[in-house]
């Protein structure tokens, strides 16, 4: 299974964690204010973009368990409250 949706970007740009995080919510401030219906999915999809460049990068410069433990109990914590579909 494919982990990530979106290529890494350029390793250049090796921006703060503060930085990654502060992009999803410009993000988030383009999505709430764009009128346009085709372009407002656009900015949905590029908050998915930031929000997983945040997490990318999160847990490359930390230490810790693996994105996939940490993704796996975080989806059965979430089936245990009853979030997803049966």
């Amino acid at each position: 299974m494919k982990k990530w949706h979106f290529p890494l970007i350029n390793p250049e740009q090796n921006y703060s964690l503060k930085h990654y995080f502060d992009h999803i919510t410009e993000e988030i401030k383009e999505f709430e204010e764009e009128t346009n219906k085709e372009l407002k999915r656009k900015e949905a999809v590029d908050i998915l973009h930031s929000a997983e460049t945040f997490v990318r990068k999160y847990f490359e410069r930390t230490e810790g368990s693996s994105f996939e433990e940490v993704k796996q109990s975080t989806i059965t914590k979430n089936r245990k409250r009853g979030y997803y579909e049966k």
